[in-house]
């Protein structure tokens, strides 16, 4: 067993090569998750299923075969790979996340001013998507890939993009989210769009754009490397947007919802005081000093 995924270039095999380090990170933060309590009946059978769902999708992202894939093979599958860590399993583990994680993260006065740096948008958006541009650069991709170190880095770093990206509008209970409303809708929109140049780039490159997918071993015959290139930009595009699409179209539901249920007043208005009583009890005494 290895300890991570990485480019060997081997020819690919169906047989199954598990890397104990992500059965290691993903048994940690499972571990992490039943101390804080988010196992217990009083968390909610939804965010239970939710934490277990998001560890599972975790796992098949950074282990084999879809690791292996993406590391050595195929940029699609690398693709996928960042869909499922940064757009669906870190989302689903922050709202699946125990109140005792939220309260932990602002425990402090320090705690408190670093979570309010890190889950502003104007942080978030720079640092994050930048950091997701840079590991999908060619001249980065190449270089990670070939040592298990290169791609346990990558990986982290999609991992904590991922958390940076969603903490804003989805951070663990009980904390409050920075962007509400229709803000949270503008927030995600930008989200979807700032990394398509690259996957532009991905589609109309009349060549391909990284060296180590060019060279790897072929898995299937009919699946050049360019065509394995335009496959990977337009399941990120397609793919990756109808998941931000997804979770903007769950809030405009929310905010509709909330709006439905905010009071509205029926009947006829009524004076504070029955008709008469002012009458009886007389008029208002001037205030002091008053004539």
């Amino acid at each position: 067993m290895r300890f991570w995924c990485s480019n060997t270039g081997e020819n690919w095999t169906w047989s199954w090569q598990p890397y104990w380090g992500a059965w290691i990170v993903v048994a940690l933060l499972g571990f992490a998750y039943y101390r804080a309590g988010a196992f217990r009946p009083e968390h909610g059978k939804g965010r239970r299923i939710g934490i277990v769902v998001g560890l599972v999708l975790l796992l098949a992202g950074i282990d084999w075969p879809l690791a292996t894939l993406g590391a050595g093979y195929l940029i699609t599958a690398q693709m996928v790979r960042q869909i499922i860590i940064v757009m669906i399993a870190c989302p689903l583990l922050l709202w699946a996340a125990p109140p005792a994680a939220g309260r932990a993260l602002v425990a402090t006065e320090r705690r408190k001013a670093i979570y309010r740096v890190v889950s502003s948008p104007k942080f978030t958006l720079p640092v994050a998507l930048g950091m997701l541009i840079a590991v999908t650069a060619p001249v980065v991709v190449d270089r990670l890939i070939t040592s298990q170190i290169g791609s346990f880095l990558m990986d982290v770093i999609w991992i904590g993009a991922g958390i940076l990206i969603w903490l804003p509008v989805q951070p663990p209970r009980p904390l409050r989210a920075r962007v509400q409303g229709p803000p949270q809708v503008v927030y995600l929109i930008i989200v979807s769009v700032v990394p398509l140049p690259i996957a532009f780039f991905m589609s109309w490159s009349p060549f391909p754009i990284f060296a180590e997918y060019e060279l790897a071993p072929r898995i299937w015959d009919g699946l050049s490397a360019a065509n394995d290139q335009e496959l990977g930009a337009a399941i990120f595009q397609v793919v990756g947007g109808l998941v931000i699409w997804a979770q903007i179209a769950v809030r405009f539901i929310k905010m509709s919802r909330e709006g439905n249920e905010t009071p509205k007043f029926r009947g006829k208005l009524v004076p504070s005081q029955p008709e008469g009583v002012t009458a009886a009890v007389g008029a208002p005494r001037p205030e002091e000093g008053s004539p």
